[in-house]
């Protein structure tokens, strides 16, 4: 509910502001209109990781390249001119598995954010991913030059409202593990 009230002043403002007459209205307007915007945009932000920690759609299971789908997710992020993002396959052109395709590419994409926000904004970023297949098990590994996490977080990582960071809801890495643990895998840090 936090965005909501200066939502709520901003338009009383905006208003009062109206029925005064106020000089230099339109700049006013302007002024309010893009924070009450940005307020809307977070409240969605909001609704979205609570309506999607609350109910993760029942997998689709389909077979299909794990590598073809962490390089589009990788592609999300080649735009970005202060990142270095390297994808080891470790030779391999293929590693075939059946879990619900759209999941993994979500609980994919909400770690690599994770590493990339956990690194400070002076410093250019490095991600590093890397696959490697042991017989029936594929293993996705993501690393990054961030800042690191204390012991104290380690434990409470993957615990719902749990973050280290000064925004978001702390559902993040709660539905990655709940992801995972949907088709039968295994994440830790």
């Amino acid at each position: 509910k936090n965005p909501l009230t200066p939502m709520k002043l901003n338009i009383q403002y905006l208003q009062r502001a109206k029925e005064e007459g106020k000089e230099h209205y339109d700049d006013f307007f302007n002024r309010v209109t893009k924070s009450l915007i940005e307020q809307i945009d977070t409240l969605s932000g909001i609704a979205t990781e609570f309506s999607n920690f609350a109910q993760i759609p029942k997998a689709r299971n389909e077979v299909f390249n794990l590598i073809e789908v962490i390089q589009n997710v990788c592609s999300l992020f080649e735009p970005n001119q202060n990142l270095d993002l390297t994808l080891e396959v470790n030779h391999l052109d293929k590693v075939m598995v059946f879990i619900d395709k759209e999941q993994f590419s979500r609980a994919f994409l909400n770690l690599v954010k994770n590493g990339i926000q956990s690194i400070p904004p002076d410093k250019k970023g490095e991600i590093r991913i890397n696959v490697k297949r042991n017989n029936s098990v594929s293993l996705v590994k993501i690393s990054d030059n961030g800042t690191g996490i204390s012991q104290e977080a380690q434990e409470n990582l993957f615990q719902p409202n749990f973050t280290t960071k000064t925004s978001g809801m702390g559902l993040g890495l709660s539905i990655v593990k709940n992801i995972v643990d949907n088709f039968g895998g295994r994440i830790w840090y």
